[in-house]
């Protein structure tokens, strides 16, 4: 299954802070540049991405998460 990851640049993972729909874990992040990494089943929408202040992380490590 490809997964999409997005980091979470203003906040952490809490209720209400990020899209729902889709989600397939949240990761620790590793740096400072996020506070979580969000993985999704599926791309997010512009509006999602804007809405919730999330960057979208082209990473190939996560392509066949099993």
């Amino acid at each position: 299954m490809k997964l999409y990851a997005y980091g979470m640049r203003l906040r952490g993972f809490s209720p209400g802070c990020q899209p729902i729909d889709g989600l397939v874990e949240r990761v620790d992040s590793n740096t400072e540049k996020y506070y979580d990494i969000l993985l999704y089943n599926h791309p997010l929408t512009d509006k999602e991405i804007s809405d919730y202040d999330l960057t979208y992380i082209p990473v190939l490590d996560w392509r066949d998460k099993e």
